[in-house]
């Protein structure tokens, strides 16, 4: 292909494709991979790496509406990390919209402008994986019995399994949730009450190697609060269900998307066969297992 006019700034790059000039600005995804194929002479990846329309609606159907690399829901714009983490999805294996557009829908749903703020920071740290419900798999770290390390007497726990120290047991397939004013919305507050999901690193770092590693799944309609310290590697939820322990393991989950009824076990490989029967299942169905943590002695 002959070479591509363009313009190349520091903050921006325009690239004149077909008569039309397309501006990828420094924060976008496709920023260095753009540069990178341009200094190499690769013009005709630029279609690709430009067209953010294209690969995005691609993809997405219904509310979901891209104009000139912006990103819209029922005509609201989604910012930054957002939008470069949904095209970051798509871009890394996603072949079904169902699970972006669900997670899209399910966030609509956060009655808190703040908390859904908040989950973008949390899931900038690390890309967690969706489900095709649109839910978000996370991690949890508990002591080796599957009790929260922690109790609080003053949280009303609405589903889940507590004892006389009021800590939550966190087995297998057990829903946990607590009233919604019971976890604190301040993300100030680092050390605070609520229910607790994490990055793999910070649960994993929290279970120690005495405790459990286990992945959780939430709704995003339950994310409260991502308290500022620790990089944004925890939130507070009220709702969320165990869907496996992985503390055998320890493997990372690495997809983009988990199906429903497939063996997380060997997260690394692709998916394990019928074989596997007898080990703990991604999911039931929905639900989250919870630890709530005290002012005290948080579980943050």
């Amino acid at each position: 292909m002959s070479k591509v006019p363009y313009t190349l700034s520091e903050n921006s790059l325009t690239i004149f494709w077909e008569g039309k000039p397309y501006t990828i600005r420094k924060d976008h995804a496709n920023f260095q991979l753009a540069k990178k194929a341009i200094m190499d002479g690769r013009y005709d990846e630029l279609g690709d790496l430009i067209d953010i329309v294209k690969s995005v609606e691609n993809f997405v159907e219904g509310d979901i509406e891209v104009k000139d690399e912006v990103v819209y829901y029922k005509g609201h714009r989604l910012h930054g990390v957002v939008v470069d983490r949904l095209i970051e999805m798509l871009r890394a294996g996603m072949k079904d919209s169902a699970p972006l557009v669900n997670f899209i829908t399910r966030l609509q749903a956060n009655p808190s402008a703040n908390s859904v703020s908040e989950l973008y920071s949390f899931m900038s740290y690390k890309l967690l994986p969706n489900t095709p419900e649109g839910k978000v798999l996370g991690y949890k770290g508990v002591q080796g019995d599957y009790w929260s390390s922690t109790g609080n007497a003053d949280t009303l726990v609405l589903q889940g399994k507590t004892n006389e120290r009021h800590q939550i047991l966190n087995e297998v397939g057990a829903t946990i949730e607590v009233a919604r004013r019971c976890v604190d919305d301040n993300k100030d507050n680092h050390c605070s009450f609520g229910l607790h999901v994490g990055s793999y690193d910070y649960a994993n770092d929290w279970a120690g190697a005495d405790g459990k590693l286990l992945v959780v799944e939430f709704d995003p309609a339950d994310a409260v609060s991502v308290p500022t310290d620790c990089g944004f590697q925890k939130l507070r939820v009220s709702k969320y269900k165990v869907i496996s322990d992985i503390t055998d393991t320890r493997i990372e989950l690495d997809k983009p998307v988990y199906e429903a009824n497939k063996p997380i076990y060997g997260s690394n490989d692709d998916y394990a066969d019928d074989e596997d029967e007898g080990r703990d299942y991604l999911y039931d169905e929905d639900g989250m297992d919870e630890d709530y943590v005290d002012l005290a002695h948080a579980q943050d």
